[in-house]
């Protein structure tokens, strides 16, 4: 008795266990399986990152911006020519110009507008027998939105059938789209941490099953509890430890799969490009800890509870 309490708690000599928990079985399994959890996690931690970017790259991308469309049509459903777009272009320009609302703007040019639409046309389009409408993009001041109608009325009076899009709609659809799609990550992130600790929890019961003489046998000889506690403590967080960096190599290998498969599409992408930033490494790099520190408590608590109901 003397023996055990004079060692440190939890740790045996030669860094041994006093329980034979290293031969249980099912050792192999709960690490394999802690792996597949930290290799979810990794890629719904990932998905909510890429996510979040994408969504504040739209957003200050589009921010105070809007498009103006002249139709190659006027309202009488008749076509104009070239010079006739261009002209309105120009006029429409001047009266940007010269409005305290607008911060900046640009005029897109024929070759600007064919560039723009040879993803789906083909390089070798020809506007010859078709015509182009023209196209101004326009940044306005911080406070500009609330004047915008007397600025379309003022442009409507120069070219009656022009269309303003200030993308709001579709924006708010991306918007929630990928809130909704972070939200399911982050439950996900949830489940997967429920599912880790029932799983620790289900493999720390089941070694205090099997070693349930030798739990008795310290006991009578007058190891504390928590000594006891962490004896499984630390082979939860071993285990959990080992998993979780299995988990995060793994996870790193297929999202650079990933991401090198998607740039080589990059061109014909519509999404943004998107790198990990220090803040996001870091948090990967501290995964395998968390999910170590999720297997020490679960072993803790699950000890503790078990050990208060022997006698």
């Amino acid at each position: 008795m003397g023996l055990i309490r004079d060692k440190k708690l939890g740790v045996a000599e030669n860094r041994r266990y006093d329980l034979p928990l290293h031969k249980s079985g099912g050792t192999g399994f709960l690490i394999l399986l802690v792996m597949l959890m930290t290799f979810l996690a990794m890629m719904a931690l990932s998905s909510f990152f890429v996510l979040g970017a994408i969504t504040d790259r739209w957003s200050s991308g589009l921010e105070n911006k809007m498009t103006i469309e002249i139709p190659a049509e006027d309202e009488n459903e008749k076509l104009l020519t070239a010079e006739k777009i261009e002209e309105m272009s120009r006029l429409v320009g001047t009266a940007l110009k010269d409005n305290s609302i607008v911060q900046d703007y640009k005029v897109l040019t024929r070759e600007d507008i064919q560039e723009l639409i040879a993803p789906w046309l083909g390089e070798d389009f020809s506007d010859d027998n078709m015509p182009l409408p023209g196209l101004i993009s326009v940044t306005l001041r911080a406070d500009g939105a609330s004047r915008l109608p007397a600025l379309e009325s003022e442009l409507k009076e120069l070219a009656p059938h022009l269309r303003i899009d200030r993308h709001e709609s579709w924006l708010n659809d991306l918007l929630h789209l990928t809130s909704s799609l972070q939200f399911s990550a982050f439950l996900i992130l949830l489940i997967i941490s429920f599912t880790t600790i029932t799983a620790v929890a289900g493999a720390i019961r089941s070694r205090m099953a099997e070693h349930r003489k030798e739990v008795e046998l310290l006991h009578l000889m007058g190891a504390h509890d928590l000594y006891i506690m962490k004896q499984f403590q630390r082979h939860a967080v071993n285990l959990t430890l080992k998993g979780g960096v299995a988990g995060v190599i793994f996870s790193c290998l297929v999202l650079t799969l990933i991401f090198w498969m998607a740039g080589r599409e990059s061109e014909a992408s519509l999404l943004p490009g998107f790198n990990f930033s220090t803040v996001h490494i870091i948090t990967f790099a501290l995964l395998p800890l968390f999910v170590a520190a999720i297997g020490g408590l679960t072993a803790r608590f699950t000890v503790l509870r078990a050990l208060a109901k022997m006698p």
